[in-house]
């Protein structure tokens, strides 16, 4: 190569013998490179990066500077019997195209991918018929979005208390529950958490934490509906992680869903209780009643029928106020005087009902035992107005076969209006 003719091409000229090694450069590579090429490898000073634009310069070949791909060139080889020459032309502009292109195609993959993902989450919330189900399916889905090692969901319970109610929490035992909840209280954002130093700024017992537990990024979602906070889910990274501007909007869409969906599964609930239970007592119904299965030949039950004496005096004199009250106390000593597995519910008006696995000797003593505690003094009561109970006990017979727990009722009934109509205050039994 003639060196007056190569300095003056306005591109790289570049000649290597057959150990690739830089016998000759032109002016413009020398410039291009700011060192020195000759006696050099070939590798040590160009090597192959990824050509984003296929299909594009077939013949030629994407390169640029060890550790600086930015620094791209389009590379041409013509092989001759004493090595080969290179053509170098700038391919920077090229190489900077070809990237956003690719980064703008992987972001179309992924947002691709993620609407697929929200929609499969929202089938798969659609389907949840409990919290925990719900709480598994999102811990999973984020997981699974935003490839997590780790994910967690808590919410707070109907009482105010936050729990774990899927996946794991790496700082569980590092970061107080109390302090956990009052900072999800206060979320109504997406927190995104890029390495120690985003923790940092965000709190330093955070910081210390994600230390401890070997987490180093974290994406964290508040789950709240009309301003009501009602928990969060968060996915852990224990590798450096960076979000993209995607990961924000996907996190509200998800967490968006899964508060729908827990707010419709609590009203569900209310009112599923509230069709089985008493306002006033909070105690079963006489429909809850209606739902227990018929009894076996050989299992031993009875009814507790219980009418109040002086209710209605009550009522009639200090208004229903207080005759709610004395309900809701009736209901507190019926709860403390029965054993565990025994049913009792307000069946209507002032009469309750008292289900339970016992044979009429047993059923009597409960009963007793429940009728001295129903007359036992009323503190906001005065004492012209006592309280006490007419109680009717029925046992089902064995060998009966199959036996409705309405028709027991029903003997309990008359049983009680018999201990009514002997004056009250005393345990009568049916026939």
């Amino acid at each position: 190569m003639s060196g007056v003719e190569i300095d003056a091409l306005p591109v790289g000229v570049v000649r290597v013998d057959r150990d690739e090694r830089v016998v000759e450069a032109n002016a413009w590579f020398r410039r291009w490179l700011a060192e020195e090429p000759t006696g050099r490898l070939l590798s040590e000073i160009l090597v192959p990066v990824p050509d984003f634009l296929e299909g594009a310069g077939r013949s030629s070949r994407m390169m640029s500077c060890p550790g600086h791909p930015e620094r791209a060139v389009l590379v041409t080889r013509a092989e001759d019997a004493d090595g080969a020459v290179l053509t170098v032309m700038e391919a920077a502009d090229r190489y900077a195209s070809g990237t956003r292109l690719r980064n703008l195609h992987g972001l179309a993959d992924r947002t691709q991918s993620r609407l697929q993902l929200i929609m499969d989450a929202s089938i798969a919330f659609a389907a949840a018929t409990t919290e925990e189900r719900l709480s598994r399916v999102l811990a999973d889905t984020a997981s699974q979005a935003y490839r997590a090692e780790e994910s967690v969901v808590m919410l707070f319970s109907e009482s105010g208390v936050l729990r774990r109610t899927a996946g794991t929490n790496p700082f569980e035992h590092t970061i107080p529950e109390f302090t956990i909840s009052a900072r999800v209280r206060q979320m109504r954002e997406v927190v995104k958490i890029s390495g120690e130093a985003d923790a940092e700024r965000l709190s330093p017992s955070l910081a210390e934490a994600m230390r401890t537990a070997g987490v180093q990024a974290a994406i964290v979602a508040p789950l709240h509906l009309e301003d009501v906070s009602l928990g969060l889910f968060a996915c852990f990274f224990r590798h450096p992680r960076v979000f993209d501007d995607e990961a924000s909007p996907l996190a509200e869409a998800l967490a968006g869903q899964a508060a729908q969906k827990l707010a419709t599964l609590r009203l569900e609930r209310r009112l599923q209780h509230a069709a089985m239970h008493d306002d006033i007592t909070d105690l079963p119904n006489r429909r809850s009643l209606e739902d227990l299965p018929s009894l076996g030949d050989h299992t031993p039950a009875s009814v507790i029928f219980i009418d109040l004496d002086g209710f209605k005096e009550v009522n009639d004199t200090l208004g229903h106020d207080r005759g709610d009250e004395v309900l809701r106390e009736v209901a507190r000593r019926l709860q403390e005087n029965l054993r565990e597995g025994d049913v009792v519910a307000r069946y209507g008006g002032d009469e309750f009902v008292v289900v339970c696995g016992a044979d009429a000797a047993a059923a009597v003593e409960i009963a007793e035992r429940v009728r001295a505690a129903v007359g036992e003094e009323y503190t906001f009561l005065p004492a012209s107005l006592p309280i006490a109970a007419s109680i009717g006990v029925a046992t089902a017979r064995v060998g009966d076969g199959l036996l409705n727990v309405d028709r027991l009722i029903r003997r309990a009934d008359q049983a009680m209006y018999a201990a009514k109509n002997s004056g009250g205050n005393q345990v009568a039994i049916a026939d």
